[in-house]
């Protein structure tokens, strides 16, 4: 689920970029900055390039139970609860000194796009039997140390960016446990 969400926001933003600027191009990129052996990345020049940094249980949500009433026989099914996850993602104008301000104008109209679409569905990429999805966005400040820290980890130089906490990746896809029969009167019948 993690994958998916994180391409259709990679498809939903290039598309708002070609309604915005009138481009043919695609303009942001899933992907790392630093490939694991330090070297620069391919393909990420001239971009915004965003990336998982991190992610956690959303805590308000981690102890619901997992009992669903079956159909209308009085049966139960009892399973693993849903985890809902929150992933905070870090979006960064790769863009060189030539064109930096373009790259700014890229980021400038990604955060117009997350501050009028706070929350988006994704009920039309469930082709199962799971609830709906949808995700939330909030902008996420750091404070200079953090953001420092943040960067020698990524092992990059410091860019324009932006980190957004994106919530309820929801992971529901536990099989059933046990089913519980209905407690059924003996002098019904």
């Amino acid at each position: 689920m993690i994958d998916t969400a994180l391409i259709y926001i990679r498809d939903i933003l290039n598309e708002h970029f070609r309604n915005e600027f009138s481009i043919s191009e695609n303009k942001v990129v899933l992907s790392n900055i630093v490939k694991a052996d330090g070297s620069v990345a391919q393909n990420v020049e001239g971009k915004i390039v965003f990336f998982l940094v991190s992610l956690d249980e959303e805590s308000t949500l981690k102890n619901s139970i997992g009992r669903n009433s079956g159909k209308n026989d009085g049966t139960y099914a009892y399973n693993t609860p849903a985890m809902h996850l929150n992933l905070q993602l870090l979006f960064c104008s790769n863009f060189d000194s030539n064109v930096y301000t373009e790259g700014l104008s890229y980021l400038s109209s990604l955060i117009r796009f997350f501050h009028a679409n706070k929350i988006i569905s994704l009920d039309h990429l469930n082709n199962s039997n799971r609830k709906p999805g949808r995700l939330s966005f909030e902008l996420c400040k750091l404070d200079y140390d953090q953001l420092s820290h943040l960067w020698s980890a990524i092992g990059s130089k410091l860019m324009p960016s932006v980190i957004y906490k994106v919530g309820m990746v929801v992971f529901d896809d536990a099989p059933v446990k046990k089913v519980i029969p209905a407690i059924k009167n003996p002098d019904a019948n």
